[in-house]
């Protein structure tokens, strides 16, 4: 991008971001404003349907009390109860009813100590059943409170209960009583007048609002439609209350909501007029730009125009300018500048030639060296045989004949290579098993190590230059040797076919891995550098030659390792018909 339109662009931007920065936070902070205001006041009508639950609660027990003092005095009840007087069991079984209309309660039962239902207001056809956990299940809930899912002979309902005993000619008698809580009830709750109650148990709910109502009928999972309301921008406060339910003592679910839809309204049309503010703002930004920007870049234009044909070989150009601001002084330094290149020039060419002379006789020599050293090796064993088992001599000679070859024909392949002082030769079929068994047959040092040929004789072949490929991996094995602890450790060449998860492509990937010391962390991004090196012998070519044929080959090598643990060079070759490409 040119400088005139990096001006304008920038322009642009310190006019518009923090304008646009300031919507964002003025809508941010009103809306987090609002929502803390809307979640007080949830919270306050929870904590207010609490305090409503607990009177109503409070007023029936204050009834069950009144209750207990009117059997007490009851002889009737008595006669009946005890069984002296079995024409009187007609009033026992009608005298919760009656006292449940008188009481204004919509649930009563008296129970005897064992269970047996002696009477039942809202539910008659419940006598002489036996349901002995009732009174025990309201004295275990918090505060001797709990709604109750109870059932008349048409439907079920809930219910607000308590329960009292009451003792009677020596027989412990048991008082539930309670209140209907329903959808009505619920809504007379609601002191707010635009908020949402609901109560939830495992099977049924009373919801005040049509849409809460919806939702609570697609799942019961109350924790599910909670997360689902907070997800659609709905405050929601929510309190555990007891539940008897189905004879055991579960949790029902209170929950008040509030939706912010007016809110997210009143935002949007906010945003609406900021908005168009906003663009105002855009357009007279990049009115005022385009001028700044004309202004600006057309000397700077013209400079650069008088610059396109300058490079090493052409610095005859003349830059003068009489200007004073800082387009003048550039021109005057760029002046400066291209004398001084005039003089550089001739002194870096010859610098040049130097330098790259010195590289290429480092490489050189070191790869001789690699080829030399099994050579060296050979040489050495058959003085040994020679002066110590002389008849063994022509045995041994037969066997190691095979690396005397293989390394002479290396030599001269790599005094053929470098005769041509090119990147490498045309690509052959190679198969990476042969020339790793090469490599490790004689790897040129005296070592102890225990040296692994895992590399499969049925993988791919792989289009290369055959001596780039050996000089790659005696490079690496020898690396390998030199990092075991005394000569002591293993070596392992493997390879496979998989992806590689660097390039996302099927590729041949070759490991060279050691059991040795590892590399530290920091020299991790060093190593393929030319020169460096941690050894006090090393030439620091090894690597980076090693990198260079490898690209050669079309292909990638990555280092993993631990102080330690070991090292695994990784290397990645495109399969055959890639590679031949």
């Amino acid at each position: 991008m040119n400088l005139r339109g990096q001006i304008l662009i920038g322009t642009i931007l310190m006019a518009v971001l923090p304008l646009a920065l300031a919507i964002q936070v003025i809508g941010t902070v009103i809306e987090d404003r609002f929502t803390e205001l809307d979640t007080g006041r949830v919270a306050n009508q929870l904590a207010l349907v609490r305090e409503d639950l607990d009177r109503q609660s409070t007023s029936v027990a204050t009834l069950l009390d009144a209750l207990a003092e009117t059997i007490t005095g009851d002889n009737s009840f008595r006669l009946a109860a005890s069984g002296a007087r079995p024409d009187l069991a007609t009033y026992l079984r009608d005298f919760a009813p009656r006292q449940m209309s008188l009481m204004n309660l919509d649930l009563l039962q008296i129970q005897t100590s064992e269970g047996e239902v002696l009477s039942s207001g809202h539910f008659p056809h419940a006598h002489g059943q036996i349901e002995p956990r009732l009174p025990a299940l309201l004295n275990r809930a918090p505060g001797g409170q709990a709604l109750i899912n109870a059932r008349t002979p048409q439907h079920s309902f809930l219910a607000l209960g308590r329960s009292r005993p009451v003792t009677v000619g020596g027989r412990t008698f048991h008082l539930v009583g309670g209140k209907l809580m329903d959808a009505e009830r619920l809504r007379s709750l609601d002191r707010d007048g635009d908020l949402t109650l609901a109560v939830v148990w495992p099977d049924g709910f009373l919801a005040t609002g049509e849409q809460l109502a919806q939702r609570l009928e697609k799942g019961r999972d109350v924790l599910e439609v909670e997360y689902r309301l907070r997800r659609d921008g709905i405050i929601v406060q929510s309190e555990h209350l007891p539940l008897i339910w189905d004879g055991k003592l579960d949790n029902a679910r209170l929950l008040v909501t509030h939706d912010r839809a007016g809110l997210h309204q009143l935002l949007r049309q906010m945003n609406l007029r900021l908005g168009l503010v906003l663009l105002v703002a855009a357009g007279l930004a990049i009115l005022l730009a385009t001028i700044l920007a004309a202004r600006i870049s057309k000397p700077l234009r013209d400079l650069a125009a008088r610059t396109e044909n300058l490079d090493l070989g052409r610095l005859d150009e003349e830059f003068a300018s009489s200007r004073k601001d800082e387009v003048g002084r550039l021109t005057n330094l760029l002046g400066e500048m291209t004398v001084r290149l005039k003089n550089g020039v001739a002194r870096l060419r010859s610098a040049e030639q130097k330098a790259t002379m010195g590289e290429m006789a480092r490489q050189v020599n070191h790869d001789i060296r690699n080829g030399i050293t099994p050579l060296r090796n050979v040489l050495r064993h058959l003085t040994e045989v020679s002066e110590t088992e002389p008849n063994q001599l022509p045995t041994v000679y037969g066997e190691r004949r095979e690396t005397l070859e293989g390394g002479l024909a290396y030599l001269e392949e790599l005094a053929t290579h470098y005769a041509k002082l090119s990147g490498g030769r045309a690509p052959e079929r190679c198969h990476l098993d042969e020339i790793v068994a090469a490599v490790l047959a004689d790897p040129g040092t005296g070592h102890e190590a225990r040296l692994v040929n895992a590399v499969p004789s049925s993988l791919p072949v792989i289009m290369a230059d055959p001596i780039s490929l050996r000089r790659i991996f005696d490079n690496l094995v020898r690396n390998a040797l030199e990092s075991l602890p005394a000569g002591q450790g293993t070596v392992t060449v493997d390879a496979t076919v998989d992806e590689d998860p660097n390039l996302g492509e099927l590729r041949i990937l070759v490991s060279v891995s050691d059991t040795g010391e590892g590399i530290a962390p920091e020299n991790l991004d060093a190593i393929f550098t030319d020169f460096f090196t941690t050894r006090e012998q090393g030439t620091g070519l090894g690597l980076s030659n090693v990198r260079r044929l490898i690209g050669d080959c079309g292909g990638t090598i990555r280092v993993q390792s631990e102080p330690g643990l070991g090292t695994t060079f990784t290397l990645s070759f495109p399969p055959p018909e890639t590679s031949a490409e």
